[in-house]
């Protein structure tokens, strides 16, 4: 067996409607509509269960400590990572959404142009700047200090100081970034490149140091999602995952999913592929498939956390699989 489930947590609700983040030794999920519970990444232990509020916006692990943002209580909530007590908690406009944590500094607000950009303090949630006026971003993300993120309709990059909000940087795409509810726009490639999705569908490969920017060769048609995983970038054509290795035109693997993509996590053996019908599978490092297995009627989502460890979240469940050779 190449795949062993070796601790199950429910939710009690359905995968679509559930968010989690790991980070410092935990699992933080919501569930329960209302909970946000910190479980033990080893056995699965509940470590912490303190009341949030419904579906949040975002969820994220940083520095030690879990920042979310429920829907419909308009707040910006940190908690101790490890023994869940809530530090502190901010009133925010209402449909702030966004999330990114970089420089010891929070930055919310911009999701579909209802909110403007925002930063707290990390330590105590104590406003440090906000921008005038509502502005539309897609997803923002922190790279080597700073926060990127994209202006919606435009392919407009900027690279934003987090203890400030003011601009760093900015580059500009030649077409479009990708439109909302179309996935992540942002995805870290290593501690120095990020891809950026276009309109067209095609990848766009920005160094922010140097400023790099170039179009990712072989990038097939009709890509679904795109992940990032062990410095290969993972493209959902449905039924199907092709992985890339940034620079080269022929792709390092194919691997059948049966199914669309919910996920890849890199481990010690290769990666692994979930697939959203509840099926994992093993790819070695030369592309091959090693193995599969299906784990649970749905998966929602994949987290790597350990060299022979991945984090499923499936149908209404939480699980540990470990890989065994």
């Amino acid at each position: 067996m190449i795949f062993e489930t070796v601790w199950r947590h429910s939710v009690h609700q359905r995968a679509y409607l559930t968010r989690s983040a790991v980070g410092s030794g935990r699992v933080v999920v919501h569930e329960r509509a209302t909970r946000l519970v910190g479980l033990d990444v080893r056995d699965g232990g509940v470590r912490w269960d303190m009341p949030l509020g419904r579906w949040p916006y975002a969820l994220t692990v940083a520095g030690g400590r879990c920042l979310a943002v429920p829907q419909w209580q308009p707040w910006l909530a940190c908690h101790e990572a490890i023994a869940g007590e809530r530090l502190w908690r901010v009133w925010l406009p209402r449909f702030t959404g966004h999330l990114a944590v970089a420089g010891g500094v929070v930055v919310v607000g911009g999701w579909r142009g209802y909110t403007p950009l925002a930063g707290y303090d990390l330590v105590n949630g104590a406003l440090l700047w906000r921008v005038g006026g509502d502005v539309e971003v897609q997803q923002p993300i922190a790279l080597g200090g700073r926060v990127l993120l994209a202006v919606r309709g435009t392919g407009l990059i900027r690279a934003l100081d987090p203890r400030t909000g003011a601009d760093l940087d900015t580059w500009e795409l030649p077409e479009p970034v990708l439109e909302v509810d179309s996935g992540p726009v942002l995805l870290r490639l290593d501690a120095e490149r990020v891809l950026v999705r276009g309109a067209s569908g095609g990848l766009w490969e920005l160094g922010p140091t140097g400023g790099e920017l170039r179009r990712l060769p072989g990038v097939p048609d009709d890509v679904r999602s795109v992940t990032v995983a062990g410095g290969l970038v993972w493209c959902d054509i449905g039924e199907q995952v092709v992985a890339l290795e940034p620079g080269r035109t022929q792709p390092r693997a194919r691997v059948p999913t049966f199914g669309r993509s919910a996920g890849v996590a890199a481990v010690d053996s290769g990666f692994v592929l979930a697939g959203h019908l509840g099926r994992l599978t093993l790819v070695g490092h030369d592309g091959g498939v090693v193995g599969r297995a299906t784990v649970d009627k749905r998966i929602g989502s994949l987290h790597g956390v350990d060299r022979d460890r991945v984090l499923v979240l499936g149908k209404s469940e939480l699980l540990a699989v470990d890989l065994r050779r």
